[in-house]
C-alpha cells in the first residue's frame, strides 16, 4: 500500500505536463481518470500504434470516445477478451434485433419470416412484429421476450401497435421479470400510450423494484385511482432501504391521502431534498441546520487539487479504511481544499449530517446572489466540489462540463484550452458562468437550468413543451417533476433546485422551495419555450 502511495506521488508531480507519458499512464490507479489520459495519449501524434493498443487494454471503461480515438489511430476498435465460456448460439435462430424489424414495413416482415421458416429458422421477434397482431402475439411467449421486445421496438412501433389494455392475465406473467421494470418506465412516462398506461393500475403483488411501483402509485395518481396510488406507493415503501426513497413516498402519501402524519414523518428524515423542505413549508417549520465549514488557510503537504490521481488516491484510501475517514478528512481542513474536507466529511457520517461547503467564493466576485446560488448548487451536485472529477464519459473539472462543451465555449472567447485546465476550480466555474449565461436567455427557473444543464437544452425544451407536463392541477408541479422520462436528468433537477434553496438562504436570501415550485405552470415566469 506505501509503495503504492509513493508511486501516486511521483505521479502527481509530473501530470503538471499536458499529456502523461505512456509509462506514467501505466503507473496510474485503474479509474476514469487514468482512462481520460488515455483518450488523450492515444491522440497523440507520436504515439504508436502498440503503445496506443497497450494503453486502451488498461482501460476501465472503454467508452465511445476511446472507441473512435483508438479506431482512429489503428483502423479497428480490439474486441474484449473474455474468459467466460459464451453459451453455444442457436444456428437456427434468425437474430433480428427489435428496433430493426419494427422499421420495416408488414409486407417485407412478412417475406422475410416466409423465407427463414423455409430454411427451419426461427425467430421470435419476426414471428411477434410481422404479425397482423403483434399485441396479440407477443402475450404467447415468455415474459422475458415480451419485456425484451417492447423495450426495443421504440416509441413510434409502441404507439402504433402495443397500446392496447394489458389483461391481469398477461400481466401476472409480467410482473415477475426485471426487464419489466424498464417498461413500466417507458409505459407512464409517455401519455400516448393511455391503454397501457390504465391497465398497470390492475398490478397487484409483485417483483417489481422501488422506482416501478412508484411510478405506478404516480400513473394511478394520474388516473385519479387514489386508493391505488396509495397502495402502489406503500409497497414501494416495502422495497427499499433509502431515506431519500422513504422520503419521496411519504410526501405522496400526504398529497393522496392529506394526512399530516406523513409530513410529520418527514420532519424526522436526516435529508435534506425537494420533499423534507416542502414537507416543513406547509407546516411553516424552519429548514434544518446545514453545515458550512469556515476553514483558513494551511498548506496541504503531497496533494495537488488539480490532479485526478491524486483525487483517486484519496478514493483508495477511503476504500482501503472506510473506519478512518473522518481522520482522513482532518488532513484536508483547508479553505483550498474545502469541497475534499466537506466531501470527507458528510461520508464519514453515512450523509446523515448535510454539508453545504461554498468554496472559492473569489472566483465569482461580482455575481449576483442568484448566479453564485446555482453555481453552487450545480457544483454541489456534479462534483461535490472536487475540483479534480472526471466522470466516465470525460465531463471534467468541479463543473463537469463535457469536452464538446468546453471546446465550444473556448472558441466563443477566443481562447486555446487543454481539457486539463479544467481542474482549476477558477477556469471551471468561469466557463461554467460563460454556459450559464446562454442558458439564462432561454430558462429563467433554477429546476429548468439544472435539466438543461444535465441534460443539454435541446431535452429541456422538448420536456417542458409537452402539453401533459407543468400544467396546473390538484398535485401539480410534484406530479409533472416525476413523470419526467429521463431518469437522470428528473432527479438531478429535483436535487439541484433544492441545493440552490440552501445556498440563496446561506446568501442572504430568505426563500422556500415552495416559491419555486408555485410558480412552474406560468411559463412568463420560468422559460422563453412556451
Amino acid at each position: 500500500m506505501k509503495q503504492l502511495l509513493l508511486s501516486f506521488f511521483l505521479l502527481s508531480l509530473v501530470l503538471q505536463a499536458k499529456t502523461p507519458s505512456f509509462k506514467e499512464i501505466e503507473a496510474m490507479p485503474i479509474s476514469y481518470a487514468k482512462d481520460y489520459y488515455t483518450w488523450g495519449f492515444i491522440q497523440k501524434k507520436e504515439t504508436t500504434k502498440k503503445e496506443a493498443l497497450t494503453a486502451y487494454s488498461w482501460t476501465k471503461r472503454k467508452n465511445s470516445k476511446l472507441k473512435k480515438a483508438i479506431r482512429k489511430k489503428v483502423g479497428y476498435i480490439p474486441r474484449k477478451t473474455s474468459t467466460k465460456i459464451k453459451k453455444k448460439r442457436d444456428p437456427n435462430n434468425y437474430i433480428i434485433y427489435p428496433a430493426t424489424a419494427a422499421k420495416k414495413s408488414k409486407k417485407s416482415l412478412k417475406a422475410l419470416y416466409k423465407k427463414i421458416t423455409k430454411q427451419n429458422k426461427y425467430s421470435e421477434t419476426l414471428h411477434i412484429i410481422s404479425d397482423d397482431n403483434p399485441f396479440k402475439t407477443l402475450a404467447y411467449f415468455p415474459g422475458s421476450t415480451q419485456a425484451y421486445i417492447f423495450n426495443h421496438v421504440g416509441n413510434k412501433y409502441r404507439k402504433s401497435h402495443f397500446n392496447k389494455a394489458f389483461t391481469k392475465e398477461h400481466l401476472v406473467k409480467l410482473v415477475q421479470e426485471k426487464q419489466f421494470n424498464n417498461s413500466v418506465h417507458k409505459i407512464v412516462t409517455n401519455p400516448n400510450l393511455d391503454k397501457l398506461k390504465e391497465s398497470l393500475i390492475k398490478i397487484k403483488e409483485n417483483k417489481l423494484n422501488f422506482k416501478s411501483n412508484f411510478l405506478l402509485a404516480i400513473n394511478a395518481v394520474e388516473f385519479n385511482k387514489i386508493k391505488d396510488a396509495s397502495r402502489f406507493l406503500k409497497m414501494a415503501r416495502s422495497k427499499t432501504k433509502f431515506q431519500s426513497h422513504y422520503d419521496q413516498v411519504d410526501f405522496w402519501l400526504y398529497l393522496v391521502t392529506n394526512d399530516k402524519k406523513y409530513l410529520n414523518q418527514l420532519l424526522e428524515s436526516h435529508q435534506v431534498n425537494i420533499y423534507t423542505l416542502s414537507a416543513r413549508d406547509i407546516l411553516k417549520k424552519p429548514y434544518p441546520k446545514v453545515v458550512t465549514p469556515n476553514l483558513g488557510y494551511a498548506h496541504i503537504k503531497d496533494f495537488d487539487i488539480e490532479n485526478p490521481i491524486d483525487w483517486e488516491k484519496i478514493k483508495l484510501k477511503m476504500k482501503e479504511k472506510p473506519e478512518q475517514i473522518a481522520n482522513l478528512a482532518e488532513k484536508y481542513k483547508s479553505h483550498a481544499t474545502e469541497g475534499v474536507y466537506a466531501y470527507l466529511k458528510e461520508k464519514a457520517t453515512k450523509y446523515t449530517v448535510p454539508y453545504y461547503p461554498m468554496p472559492y467564493r473569489e472566483a465569482m466576485w461580482g455575481y449576483s446572489k442568484e448566479r453564485v446560488a446555482i453555481l453552487y448548487a450545480l457544483a454541489r451536485q456534479e462534483s461535490r466540489f472536487v475540483p479534480a472529477s472526471v466522470s466516465p464519459s470525460y465531463a471534467l473539472g468541479m463543473m463537469q462540463i463535457m469536452p464538446f462543451l468546453i471546446k465550444h465555449l473556448a472558441k466563443e472567447r477566443k481562447e486555446k484550452l487543454n481539457f486539463n485546465e479544467m481542474f482549476n476550480p477558477y477556469v471551471a466555474i468561469s466557463y461554467a458562468n460563460q454556459h450559464m449565461d446562454y442558458l439564462k436567455k432561454w430558462l429563467y427557473h433554477p429546476l429548468f437550468v439544472a435539466y438543461a444543464y444535465n441534460g443539454g437544452i435541446g431535452f429541456t425544451r422538448k420536456t417542458i413543451r409537452k402539453k401533459h407536463l407543468f400544467k396546473e392541477g390538484k398535485y401539480e408541479p410534484y406530479l409533472s417533476m416525476e413523470l419526467i422520462d429521463y431518469e437522470e436528468s428528473k432527479e438531478y433537477g429535483k436535487k439541484v433546485l433544492t441545493n440552490y434553496v440552501i445556498y440563496l438562504n446561506l446568501l442572504g436570501t430568505q426563500t422556500k422551495v415552495s416559491d419555486f415550485l408555485s410558480t412552474l405552470s406560468q411559463p412568463e415566469k420560468t422559460d422563453r419555450f412556451r
